[in-house]
Formats: structure tokens, sequence, C-alpha cells
């Protein structure tokens, strides 16, 4: 899985501009900071990385102080460059925006000791400028929540290459290529399959039971676009439900009873667009993947993935297991099964286009929303939204504000707590925007409760798909 993070392109800005062109070596100087300003070591292993504003013009090195709370080197922890002295030389090589550091865990932290390594940048050669506001990680060998953060999800900009899962107790953000998979077979109690909305995939129960019989593209099998008086409408039954109900995809529940379970039409959705849109504009969608037919059964406690071209006697199967600890196994027809989301209590809300449902005056149709946030609602995570009030704002919000009765209502429960309210869409006279009068009260599957902020939609050129937000750990 590749983890995919953005420099603070903002705070780089600033720092930009608070140096001479000389002091920057000419205006195209550059900069290098810690994306997250802290690290929960979850595994024996992380990869500590440093992005650079530009790409770097030579050869050199990042020289890193570590500071230890309770740890010692060698002892509790070791890196790879070696450090010494309790300084660490990173190198780069020209051309490379980001480099990086191996940190080994070789012990943990027992419940209540705190046990951490404070890794500070010291110096950068051919004159780069460290951002002072993202010049060191806390790499913490318990678990304890982070308290406070800002973020800014690798999207990858107008076209929305990719969807980003984030981890509020770690502050980790892990990106997939939208692309990456198509099926997503439940992990969880029962025997369920979604599909892949972020690309706009779309299914129908055929009623046959041969794969090897053909089947004829219906247009119809698609999602709706459009706007205004332009809006194709897309059929609410090809679709998964849009609250995230596992039991509601358009998929049928699999059955241990073979003859129940159906082949399946399946519109492959599109491929993401390469030409870039203006400004304040998104283009997610490139050509056609084409179309598929499917039939999924049960083999024991697993799936039995049976799939062809639509127009084939012949077909391919596959049995797929259920991943212990992930919400799904996920599966490519291209690259069979693949791993998309983090594991199931890793993650909080994900980034993503999403196919929602609208009513637009004739009936609920199915329609393709961009700058979507989705909340992890199988690993338990609930959301309720918080307008601002007099006395109430996201400064003095307090663990003494929060209702928690809210978090027991539908609505919280609901994959689309956040969904696209934290953003104006924009229209022919005005551009995409946050929206300032609100915030979100989010409880993680480990019970910490979080309130988040949205700064941005947008980076400062107008370009959307590079939203930023801040959350603090309510105590």
């Amino acid at each position: 899985m590749k983890k995919l993070f953005s420099l603070m392109l903002g705070l780089g800005a600033l720092a930009f501009t608070a140096c001479s062109d000389d002091e920057n070596g000419g205006p195209s100087g550059n900069a290098v900071g810690f994306p997250n300003p802290a690290i929960n070591l979850t595994s024996e292993v992380t990869t500590v990385t440093l992005n650079f504003m530009n790409p770097a013009k030579a050869d050199g090195t990042v020289t890193l102080s570590l500071a230890e709370s309770n740890v010692e080197y060698g002892v509790d922890y070791t890196t790879m460059p070696a450090a010494s002295d309790n300084t660490l030389v990173v190198p780069f090589s020209q051309g490379d925006e980001t480099t990086s550091f191996t940190f080994t865990r070789l012990g943990s932290a027992i419940e209540g000791e705190a046990k951490n390594v404070v890794v500070t940048i010291a110096s950068v050669t051919n004159n780069m400028t460290i951002i002072p506001t993202a010049k060191a990680v806390q790499l913490n060998f318990d678990e304890s929540p982070i308290q406070n953060a800002t973020a800014f999800p690798a999207i990858g900009g107008a076209n929305i290459p990719n969807q980003v899962y984030f981890d509020f107790s770690s502050g980790n953000g892990t990106g997939v290529s939208r692309t990456g998979w198509d099926l997503a077979f439940y992990s969880g109690d029962g025997f369920h399959v979604a599909i892949n909305a972020s690309i706009k995939m779309a299914a129908k129960n055929t009623g046959l039971t041969d794969i090897t019989l053909p089947v004829a593209v219906d247009v119809d099998v698609a999602v709706g676009e459009g706007g205004g008086a332009g809006i194709v409408a897309g059929n609410p039954d090809y679709v998964d439900y849009p609250d995230g109900d596992i039991t509601k995809t358009a998929i049928n529940t699999v059955s241990s009873n073979d003859a129940d379970n159906k082949v399946y039409l399946v519109n492959l959705g599109h491929e993401i667009a390469t030409s870039a849109p203006g400004a304040g504009s998104v283009n997610p969608y490139g050509a056609s993947r084409g179309w598929m037919k499917i039939r999924v059964l049960r083999q024991g406690e697993n799936y039995l993935l049976q799939y062809a071209d639509i127009d084939s006697a012949d077909y391919q199967e596959i049995v797929i297991s259920k991943t212990a600890g992930y919400n799904f196994t996920f599966f490519s027809f291209d690259n069979g099964v693949v791993q998309a989301e983090p594991a199931k209590n890793q993650w909080d809300i994900v980034f993503t286009p999403f196919v929602n449902l609208v009513n637009f005056g004739t009936g609920m149709v199915s329609y393709a929303y961009q700058d979507y946030i989705v909340t992890n609602r199988n690993a338990n995570v609930r959301a309720y939204e918080q307008l601002n009030a007099a006395g109430v704002s996201y400064a003095n919000f307090s663990l003494a504000d929060i209702d928690n009765s809210k978090f027991n209502q539908e609505a919280a429960i609901d994959q689309r707590a956040i969904g696209a309210n934290w953003r104006n869409g924009g229209g022919p006279s005005s551009a995409p925007s946050v929206r300032d009068d609100r915030f979100y009260i989010v409880k993680d599957p480990a019970g910490n409760i979080y309130k988040v902020r949205f700064i941005s939609l947008t980076n400062g050129a107008g370009e959307r798909g590079n939203p930023s937000f801040e959350y603090h750990l309510l105590q």
C-alpha cells in the first residue's frame, strides 16, 4: 500500500516570503518539513518521510537531532541510516521530492508509560529553508492519540486520482488509486459485496444463473451525472445504498444456496481523467472502463467469484477469503486480490468521489459527488455536525459541550455524516469554498472524540482536490 503525504504548502509559502532570494538560493528556493507532527508506531518498522517544496537541485543531506524520552538507541530502537550521538544524517539525490529514514522499534510501552523520540531537522545542505512549524515529528512508542494536528490529504488535484484514508489518533494519511480496485468482499459477519463508487461503478441483477450465457449492455446501468436540466438520471437499484449499510448493496447478499446467486452485469465505471479542468472545477472521470459479468457464490467461509467478458462463454474464477482485522478484501479484475483500505481500526474518514442518492423533483436518482468525506461506519466511527452559535465555536468547544446522545442517532451512524456538508460546491458565479459556520465532532473506534474543522478546499491556485483540515482531541 502506498502512503501519500502532502507538504504543508501554505506554511512553506510563508517560510519563503519571510526569506530573501539569496537565502533561498534564488527565486526558486526550496524548503523541507515533516508532513505530520506525530506518528504512533503501530508497526515494528516505520518509514518516516520528509517532503521538499520543490525537487532537490543537487545531492545533499538533512541532519536530524534525536531527543529521547524513556528510550535508548540500540536498546529500544534503531534507525537506517544509523544514528550517532543522537544525530542522524539522511541523504537525498538531485531531483528527489522526498527523503526518508526507517525507524525500527525494538520495544513497546507498558500501560501508563510514555516512550517517544522527537526528531528535529537541525540543518539541510543546498541552502534549503526549514519550515518552522514542520521541523519536528514525535515518534510515539505507545499508542496515545495525537492531541492536535493540521492535515493536507494528498488527493492529487482536480482529477482526484486518489482516495485518501485518514486516522486521527495516529495522524496517518493513506492514499490508494481510485482505479486500483473494483469489488470489496466484506470480512465481517455475513457475505456481502460492494462496488467501487469512486469511479462510478454500477451493477444490475440479470436474473440468470449461468455465467456462460451472453449478457447485453444496458446503458441505464450507470450513475447519474450532469446538473440542472442536463441531469441524466441514475437508477438507485444499480448502486450500493449510500448510507454504508453493508446489507443494502447493489449485489444481493451472497446466499449459501447457489441458485439464489445471480449473474450481474457490471459497469466498470471510468478511468481517471488526465486533462486539467479550469480553476475551481474538477475532472475526475475519463474514458469508460467497459463492462463485465460476474457471479458470486459461497465456498465454505470464503467467496467464489466468477467473472467474464459479457459475450464470452468462458469465465475465470477465484476464491476470495475474508481478511481478519479489515473491513473488506479487495479485488481488481486486472490485478487480483489487492490491498486498499488500511486495517479496520486504523482509519476514521476517507476523502473520495462518492455516489449519493438525490431527489431532483422526479424521484431519487444516483448522483456523483466530489470533495466527499465518508466515515468508517463498519468500525463504529460516529460523527455529528456542530453549527457555530452564540458561545459555541470551534475554538471554545470542549469536552463538556459534547452531546453524547447524538452519537447514537442514525445521522451519526450514516457514513455520510460529514459528506459534502463541509463545503459549498460553487456555481456559475461563485467558486467552491469551505463552510466556516460549522465543524464536526467525531468519535473514533477507540472512543477518542475529536473536533474537526475544515480549512481549505483548494490550493493557492484555486485548484480543487487540495483540502486541508485541523483537529483536536477533546479530553
